[in-house]
């Protein structure tokens, strides 16, 4: 057999086996899961996430920037948020006040994602998802409610400016979702699902905004991000002085989609189409 047409069957065969090998790890958490214990330094319960990282800003005057587990019925956003129905749990936020300086409070939740067999933990070939909702923003400028993936993907809804939750992609310039404030307090699914080229420049993205509690979308967006020079490999809920809490659950990354039987038979044939014509030329 030549070099080059063992080379050919070599890289056919590999692709064989090389499939799920460049995802972030798969990861799946609840608030129900912290019942017995939440607060500052949480366990990192659930699985396939890193730990969780708090961010408190200008909290001078607690009890003003923090975060609970909510399980009463607090209003539509936690309802919907938690999978056990209104009296379930789902995790809250709050930064309602000034500190003593005057300065606005904020509060971020963080949790990485974990690395995939390549050392990738970035999403490829996969969703992650999660939920969504706030009691109330407010109508100043300085309030907003927001959620980050990675560096490449920034959702954020703000007072005092147009009712529209905006998105940002690879630091870019936000654009409107069309999904209303509304729409947040009534619970929202968040869904982005990223698919190849792997570590691209155009790198192919699905965002889809939909109610928490089930049925047609508010929004789907599409288009490509900068895999090569922005990451999607975490998660951060930001909470920027709001009136009114907020509320967040259900984090979870898919398993990396692979191929379809038939790209696997495909392969097959392609290697043993390629052997059959080298014995046929051997023949002649």
């Amino acid at each position: 057999m030549n070099s080059n047409l063992k080379t050919s069957l070599l890289g056919l065969l590999a692709g064989l086996s090389s499939v799920a090998v460049f995802a972030s790890g798969t990861a799946t958490d609840t608030a129900a899961n912290y019942a017995s214990s939440w607060g500052n330094s949480p366990p990192n319960n659930g699985s396939g996430f890193g730990p969780w990282s708090f961010n408190f800003i200008n909290a001078s005057n607690p009890p003003y920037v923090g975060t609970y587990l909510d399980l009463t019925s607090y209003g539509n956003p936690d309802g919907a948020l938690s999978p056990t129905g209104p009296n379930g749990y789902a995790w809250g936020t709050y930064a309602n006040g000034l500190d003593s300086f005057g300065n606005p409070g904020a509060f971020q939740a963080t949790r990485p994602f974990t690395t995939g067999a390549s050392g990738s933990a970035s999403l490829y070939n996969q969703t992650f998802s999660m939920l969504l909702g706030s009691k109330s923003i407010g109508s100043s400028q300085n309030q907003s409610l927001g959620v980050s993936i990675g560096t490449a993907f920034s959702l954020l809804y703000s007072g005092g400016g147009p009712d529209n939750l905006m998105l940002s992609v690879d630091g870019g310039a936000p654009n409107g979702t069309g999904v209303t404030f509304a729409n947040i307090n009534s619970g929202l699914k968040i869904s982005l699902s990223v698919s190849g080229p792997l570590n691209s420049p155009a790198e192919v993205f699905s965002l889809v905004l939909s109610p928490a509690a089930g049925g047609p979308s508010y929004a789907t967006l599409n288009g490509t991000f900068n895999a090569a020079a922005y990451n999607t490999s975490s998660f951060t809920v930001s909470d920027n002085n709001t009136s009114g809490d907020a509320f967040f659950n259900n984090p979870n990354i898919t398993a990396e989609l692979v191929p379809e039987p038939s790209s696997f038979a495909l392969l097959g044939m392609s290697a043993f189409g390629l052997l059959a014509a080298h014995r046929r030329s051997r023949k002649a």
